[in-house]
């Protein structure tokens, strides 16, 4: 009886701690870098888990600040993450790297392009079932692991995440980004209305306020000055040469259309354009600077983003 009993406690005990591990590698952020699932069960596709690669320094505190990093169309996260985990030491920020692998997010419309359209019927889906929504949610639980007390968080796209960053700020209303920053992406959707999703914002769910948020959003469009060849990878539509024959012309006439676009309508213009010297088409040859212009800038530490 006695060893019947010992043996129950033993596997209760078993079971607790299997049960304690579990949560522990469903969502925890310790000091350090490790990783949490983000459990998403919002919409038709109800089991999708994604891998959050995250850097804590040891003196983080609730109202340091928080940067997502997307990855490129290669889905390799932890090649973008790597790079990142010295600047957030230096900024004493928490860096969060989120995997949208190819099973669950194929295609650029999954991922580059935000989720907006349903792949298999064309059909718009509703907001909160957009991949760029999932970003959004990701962020309130890294808040909720770590008590963070900040409103806002800093978000950065290299080549697809590039793509990424900016189809976030066109098509997300009341975008709770602080701050942004698309490097080196390879095509964009142009804040105009006359030309169509995706190299456009006509035919889709945008509208004039999204373009006032878009333009009002301090964004830097950070290109290398050597990305200027023309990869098999890079997108070789009509449409898309119509943006230039290589990233830098594209991101440069990005920000120009964006330019004349806000002073035709009147709408108050913060992007930048910033250019890397002898930097080509390299997520770690952009981190520096990207850190830089994302984080330098709180001139209080410590102090929330509003």
């Amino acid at each position: 009886m006695y060893s019947v009993k010992y043996c129950c406690i033993i596997i209760l005990s078993g079971l607790y701690l299997f049960f304690l591990c579990a949560i522990s590698l469903a969502g925890e952020i310790k000091p350090g870098s490790g990783y949490f699932t983000y459990e998403d069960r919002i919409g038709d596709n109800k089991n999708r888990d994604i891998s959050v690669y995250y850097h804590c320094p040891t003196s983080f505190t609730k109202t340091d600040p928080i940067v997502i990093i997307m990855h490129g169309n290669s889905r390799k996260v932890l090649r973008f993450w790597r790079p990142w985990k010295a600047y957030a030491d230096q900024y004493n920020a928490l860096i969060l790297a989120p995997e949208f692998d190819k099973f669950d997010f194929p295609g650029s419309l999954s991922y580059h392009s935000g989720g907006i359209y349903d792949i298999a019927t064309g059909d718009e889906k509703p907001e909160k079932e957009w991949t760029f929504s999932i970003v959004d949610r990701i962020f309130d639980r890294a808040k909720f692991l770590t008590g963070s007390v900040q409103k806002k968080f800093f978000l950065y796209g290299h080549s697809a995440g590039g793509q990424f960053v900016h189809r976030y700020l066109t098509f997300k209303s009341g975008s709770r980004v602080a701050r942004a920053v698309a490097a080196n992406a390879g095509w964009y959707t142009l804040p105009l209305f006359t030309i169509d999703f995706p190299y456009g914002m006509g035919d889709s769910p945008a509208n004039s306020s999204n373009l006032k948020t878009l333009f009002a959003t301090d964004l830097t469009i950070l290109l290398g000055d050597r990305d200027t060849r023309q990869t098999k990878k890079l997108r070789q539509t009509r449409e898309a040469k119509d943006q230039g024959p290589h990233r830098l012309a594209r991101g440069k006439f990005y920000f120009q259309i964006g330019q004349e676009a806000a002073l035709r309508n009147n709408l108050q213009f913060n992007w930048k354009l910033k250019t890397v010297a002898g930097v080509g088409h390299s997520n770690k040859g952009m981190a520096s600077t990207a850190a830089s212009i994302l984080l330098k800038k709180i001139l209080k530490k410590g102090a929330p983003v509003s």
